[in-house]
Formats: C-alpha cells, structure tokens, sequence
C-alpha cells in the first residue's frame, strides 16, 4: 500500500478516523494524508479581512498540533498534511487520485431519530465519488485496532465478486480470517445456484491463498439487517460491500442497500465501487 487519506475536520468523527487509519497503516506500513478542506465561501464585505483569516491560521495550527499528537505512533509510514479548498467530497476525492491513494477513511455522523440513515453529505458523496476504496467509521466505534474478521458477503450480482481480490489482499496483509456471508434475498432456486457457485469460487481462493474461513448461506429477505447482525455475531473488524448504483432485480447490493448499511453500521465498512 502507498497511503491512507483521511479526511479532518477536528470532529470527534474524523479524529476517530485518523486513529483508525493509524492503526492500519502501522500494519500494512502505509504513508498516511490528512486533508483540510477549507470550505468558506467568498468573504463578506462587511467584515475585517484580518478577521476573515483567523480561521485558517487556527486550522493550521490545530493540524500542526493533530500532528504533533500522531506522527510518533506511526511506526513505519510518515504523515503528511494538505489544505485545499472547494467542496469537501470533491477536494478529498481530487487529492486521492492524486496522491494515489490506497484507501479513504472518513468519519460518519451519529444517526439521530429525524434521520435513521444519514451518514452525512459528504461521507456518502465521498464513497460514490472516490478513485479508490472508502472506508467509513462510525464516530462511537471502539475497536478501532480490531482487523481479526472481515466480512465478506456474497450474492448473486455480477459484480459481488470484484471485491474479492481487494478483501484477499486486505486479508494477507492484516492477518485476518475471512468470513463468507452467502445471501440470496429472493428464495429462488435458480438464484441460489448462482450464490453458491460465487462462494465456491471464493473459498477456493482462500484455499489458494491460505487464508482462514469460515462459511455460511443465509436466505432472507431482510438482506441490511442480516449482514449487519452477522457481522455483530462474530465481531467483524469490517464488512466489505460493492457500492452498485443502478437497480437490479437479481441483485441485493445495490445503491440503497449499501447506503443503508454504511449508515446503520456499528462496524467499519469498506465500500468497493464496481468497474463497469
């Protein structure tokens, strides 16, 4: 891996990121990104210019100051910083392609009971926009060094199994056991067919590659609520999903079942974009 881009924002959500991406980078010897995104629109007239200024120099300082706090718990990558300016998803995303990022890490919002599945703008825009994989983590995730399990649900989409090689490698490189949630939402026999050869096909990779797994086919209806209830039976360190954005009938990732389960997760999530 080359670096993990994480985006600041001083929250308690993106200060819980960086922690993350530290521990990860410390694993896989990754450089680590922060990005500032100054996001101020044109100056009001009305105000002191000086006055316009000072939050950029205590933005500066409060990185200067994150790190200060940082840099010597990374063990082997360094830490860089980068200010741009615009809108937050897309600078961030810019920057990534840029720097040639491995991954994304970003904080989400707390759910509240106006909005059971925001995530925040700019986490979601940020998963649908990124030239790489997004992971995103909830702001009272506590695990933030757990990467023993990762989940890895299969279904019968085409594109289900082009996060498999990235979840391998992710694996090999973190020591983790693999854990396959085999998923049909319909109850066809047909489709079943279809689930179960893309698992076979996955546990033999695993085979190949010596990585620990374990196996199990659920059929349910509720596809969010049976992804995320597994990934808490085994205590996942991270559940691996494909960000499909058109509707299907034969699929069961699609756009908003992945957006729902990037906002109802506790777990991390890692969101794969499918190559078209």
């Amino acid at each position: 891996m080359k670096n993990i881009l994480v985006g600041i924002d001083f929250s308690k959500g993106s200060l819980h990121a960086l922690e993350y991406a530290i521990n990860l980078a410390n694993i896989t010897a990754s450089d680590v990104i922060l990005v500032w995104v100054d996001k101020q629109t044109e100056p009001d007239p009305n105000h002191v210019f000086a006055e316009l200024d000072g939050y950029k120099d205590e933005a500066s300082q409060s990185i200067a100051e994150i790190m200060g706090e940082w840099a010597p718990k990374l063990k082997s990558g360094k830490i860089h910083y980068k200010i741009r300016k615009g809108k937050v998803y897309s600078e961030i995303t810019i920057q990534a392609k840029l720097s040639k990022s491995s991954f994304i890490i970003t904080g989400t919002h707390e759910r509240t009971d106006f909005n059971e599945f925001s995530v925040g703008d700019d986490a979601f825009r940020i998963v649908t926009s990124a030239p790489c994989p997004v992971i995103t983590i909830h702001p009272n995730y506590k695990s933030l060094s757990n990467f023993s399990r990762i989940l890895l649900p299969i279904d019968t989409n085409s594109f289900t199994m082009q996060k498999v090689p990235l979840v391998v490698e992710l694996a090999g490189l973190l020591g983790s056991d693999i854990h396959i949630l085999g998923l049909n939402g319909t109850g066809l026999v047909s489709l079943q067919k279809k689930v179960d050869d893309n698992v076979c096909k996955v546990e033999q990779l695993l085979k190949q590659h010596k990585i620990s797994s374990t196996t199990e086919i659920i059929k349910n209806m509720n596809i969010t609520q049976t992804i995320l209830s597994y990934a808490d039976k085994i205590e996942a360190g991270l559940i691996s999903i494909m960000t499909e954005q058109e509707p299907s009938q034969s699929s069961i990732m699609m756009g908003p079942q992945a957006q729902h389960i990037i906002s109802m997760s506790e777990v991390p999530v890692l969101s794969i974009q499918p190559l078209k």
